[in-house]
């Protein structure tokens, strides 16, 4: 490994670092206030969860039944029916934008963050 090899091994980790850095701060300032997660199955929403109380769901999979825990202000798939359980082993999420998907069962579970118009409005721009 020569002199040129090194340099190119440290600008692609800069850089690295630098993308992971800027990820971290977008999906965290992506979070703001507070947070609703979306439950949908085969693409219709099956349940709205409050993220502010700690509780656990359950909702019908293709599988079978799929156990959705709530605890402060994060959230994960306690327990499923799949075949390598890659839902329930992804863990805690608490930031808006970062999905839990269980292929398997057809869930998907998507946190947003909910803001709160004082006007009341709502707009559809077409």
């Amino acid at each position: 490994m020569n002199r040129s090899d090194k340099i190119f091994i440290a600008f692609v980790l800069v850089c690295a670092l630098v993308l992971y850095g800027t990820m971290q701060w977008f999906v965290s300032s992506s979070t703001t206030g507070k947070t609703e997660a979306v439950v949908t199955y085969k693409d219709k929403e099956v349940l709205r969860i409050d993220m502010t109380k700690n509780t656990s769901y359950t909702v019908t999979g293709t599988l079978g039944d799929v156990i959705i825990e709530v605890k402060d202000a994060q959230i994960r798939v306690e327990k499923e029916t799949s075949p390598y359980h890659l839902c329930s082993v992804q863990g805690w999420v608490k930031y808006a934008n970062v999905p839990i998907v269980c292929l398997p069962n057809h869930i998907v579970i998507l946190i947003h963050s909910v803001s709160v118009d004082p006007n009341q409005e709502d707009t559809t721009v077409k």
